[in-house]
């Protein structure tokens, strides 16, 4: 697995300016100020005058070089197997092309990415769509109906087991209606899911990072990341190694489920957004491991530190990113500085 979020290292030289946001008005203060605090939502101390409206966010139109229009002609799928060509990978992203993935012994994930990845395009083509494999270095701007990249996970922790998916960071309505048709195909199946797992290496996938390459997704094409299960966990290894069919077919009808419901003319659907900052309140505020008062608190934040949201949920609950445990932790708007 290999990730960039946005605000991390610098980019390489010869990249294409970053956000390719260079634009007047609200969007451009928008990142600017995103800039300042840390594009991917950490949380810091900061003035709690400086705080914006509680969950109002700010959809991402118009961005330079990314046509916002309805696709035509057959439903185009994008489908990824994890690490595929990773040699590939253009100047911007040359320090990851050593990111082969995991391995146990001679199993390699690259390998199961990738016959599951082709049973899946396999599939979708014979029902009619336009399936096709897309490699690490994902074309400029890539646009789709929906697009999954697939992976295996660690080879080193046998006590952990189970499957994973997210959308991006601050993912649009359709990538995170993908991720939601994902997780009920899979829970469907029977298999047990790594609760609590995802982590800024999913949501910060270099393949979805549009603010930070050019060689990535456009940022209205919905996608999932998947983590099919572990390769440490011999159930998982043997079921991934022996079954690729029963994976592939998991997620045929994740992907059939997102489209039964998809609209191509829906552009606002498509379109991502920039939440704004938000700041704990008199008594403090907890970051929770999913958005529900019953989940554990990982971290706590003292009055008026403020927070820079990168998802939220049904029931007033906004996701931040934690720097000390590299992942999103959920904060309840009861426990924010109101307007």
């Amino acid at each position: 697995m290999i990730f960039d979020i946005p605000g991390g290292s610098p980019r390489p030289s010869g990249a294409r300016p970053n956000l390719r946001i260079l634009v007047p008005g609200l969007l451009a203060a928008a990142f600017v100020t995103a800039a300042v605090i840390g594009l991917y939502g950490f949380a810091g101390a900061r003035d709690a005058a400086a705080m914006a409206t509680i969950g109002v966010p700010e959809p991402l139109r118009g961005l330079p070089g990314y046509s916002l229009e309805a696709l035509e002609g057959p439903i185009k799928i994008g489908i990824q197997p994890g690490h595929w060509r990773i040699d590939e990978l253009p100047d911007e992203q040359a320090r990851l092309r050593t990111s082969t993935g995991a391995a146990f012994g001679s199993l390699r994930e690259l390998d199961l990415n990738l016959a599951v990845s082709r049973i899946l395009v396999d599939r979708l083509n014979a029902e009619g769509y336009a399936a096709e494999l897309v490699p690490a270095a994902v074309p400029a701007g890539y646009r789709a109906d929906l697009f999954v990249s697939v992976h295996a996970d660690r080879a080193d922790r046998p006590d952990r087991r189970g499957w994973k998916l997210s959308p991006p960071w601050r993912p649009s309505a359709e990538s995170r209606r993908l991720a939601e048709a994902m997780a009920e195909a899979f829970r469907a199946s029977g298999l047990p899911e790594d609760q609590g797992g995802v982590t800024a290496n999913m949501r910060g996938y270099f393949g979805f990072s549009w603010w930070r390459f050019s060689n990535a997704l456009s940022p209205y094409t919905p996608a999932v990341l998947v983590e099919m299960g572990f390769l440490g966990n011999p159930e998982d290894r043997a079921r991934m190694r022996d079954n690729p069919a029963f994976y592939a077919g998991i997620l045929l009808e994740g992907v059939r489920s997102f489209l039964e419901e998809s609209d191509r003319d829906d552009l606002d659907a498509l379109v991502p957004v920039l939440y704004r900052g938000v700041s704990a309140g008199p008594g403090g505020a907890a970051g929770r491991a999913s958005p529900s008062f019953g989940s554990a608190v990982l971290e706590r934040y003292p009055p008026g530190r403020y927070l820079n949201p990168v998802d939220s949920s049904e029931g007033g609950w906004f996701e931040v990113f934690s720097r000390p445990l590299r992942r999103g932790v959920w904060v309840h708007e009861s426990e924010l500085d109101g307007e």
